[in-house]
């Protein structure tokens, strides 16, 4: 018999039988494959929980938490232990920043009260009494009562950028929606690389990708976003390669013709309604790049999310200005620190 809470170690635990299954039913994209997963936990500074809350003969949610405690270090890669005598747990997706950690079958508000009244019972079970905080990211707006209150530590984080496509019939559609100066600017960067004969743009499936140059290209863009406390790791190859393989995983690549070297790539992690543009990275131009791919890389984004009749494209953090002059909505999302006494 299945239990009500199964927490579970990647590294270590098998994937559940009802795993596929609850992926679909959760909307949970690539980056929550099981293999994934298991070789990530295995890349990272402390250990990984997937923990699942089971009902009446399906899960009805599933948290993807890491332990955050006294001997976490930069340069320190999880060890074979569970957990240590006291910390916290930070719930954050596995593979995105764009997106929660969590699911709760038709829960309101986000599911962030279910993190206080059923996750948090489980957690104190199974890492003990020295489990005394949680930090959760990504939480809604509809969210912010459940777990606002005293002694908590609420604050607007970066908002995400979401780019709905449905109502544009194609890449034109959505260039009339935006200022004059930006619809100058862009023909101008779509022209220059649409009759570039020297490159290859194109959108394949993950399988294509080699996983050692995207990880090299990838660093690129790593290197630019130095501004947390704790830097994070980088993209490890063993990783990329389980990630791409995966069937909802697609690269929009920007290649030389003449020598086939990878100048630029955006991954995409894919859903029927709201793939996630996880990261873009790009040469740099003193290196052998090509300006204005980043531009160029929206238009595509949107020509894809178009013809492949999605509703829209997740855009994510970073250059937030830049992505509502191209016509997305800036969401909110907020932190929530929450003691555990």
């Amino acid at each position: 018999m299945t239990p009500a809470v199964e927490v579970l170690d990647p590294r270590v635990d098998p994937e559940p039988r009802y795993w596929a299954d609850l992926r679909r039913r959760a909307g949970l994209r690539a980056d929550w494959a099981w293999e994934v997963l298991a070789v990530q936990a295995w890349c990272a500074r402390t250990p990984q929980y997937v923990t699942v809350l089971h009902g009446e003969g399906a899960p009805r949610g599933v948290v993807s938490s890491a332990w955050v405690g006294s001997r976490t270090r930069r340069h320190r890669f999880v060890s074979s232990e569970r957990g240590g005598s006291w910390g916290g747990l930070d719930v954050r997706a596995p593979g995105t920043s764009s997106l929660p950690g969590w699911w709760f079958a038709g829960a309101a508000g986000g599911g962030c009260r279910e993190l206080l009244t059923d996750y948090v019972p489980a957690m104190r079970e199974t890492l003990g009494r020295g489990l005394r905080c949680l930090l959760l990211r990504q939480v809604p707006s509809s969210g912010l009562s459940a777990v606002d209150g005293r002694f908590r530590l609420v604050r607007e984080t970066e908002s995400i950028a979401v780019l709905r496509t449905d109502t544009f019939g194609d890449r034109q559609d959505w260039m009339n929606t935006l200022t004059r100066k930006r619809r100058q600017n862009l023909r101008k960067i779509f022209r220059t690389v649409e009759e570039d004969e020297t490159l290859d743009v194109r959108v394949t499936p993950g399988t294509a990708m080699d996983p050692a140059e995207v990880a090299e290209l990838i660093r690129h863009n790593e290197v630019k976003h130095r501004d947390v406390p704790i830097v994070p790791l980088p993209q490890f190859v063993g990783y990329l390669e389980r990630l791409l393989r995966q069937p909802d995983v697609f690269v929009l690549s920007y290649a030389d013709r003449d020598s086939g070297r990878l100048l630029a790539i955006a991954t995409i992690l894919d859903d029927p309604e709201w793939p996630v543009m996880r990261t873009w990275s790009a040469l740099p131009v003193e290196a052998g790049g090509r300006p204005n791919l980043y531009f160029h890389f929206y238009g595509e984004s949107v020509r894809w999310s178009v013809e492949t009749g999605k509703r829209g494209v997740i855009l994510g953090k970073k250059m937030s200005e830049t992505k509502r002059t191209l016509g997305a909505e800036l969401v909110p999302q907020y932190a929530a620190a929450v003691p555990l006494w």
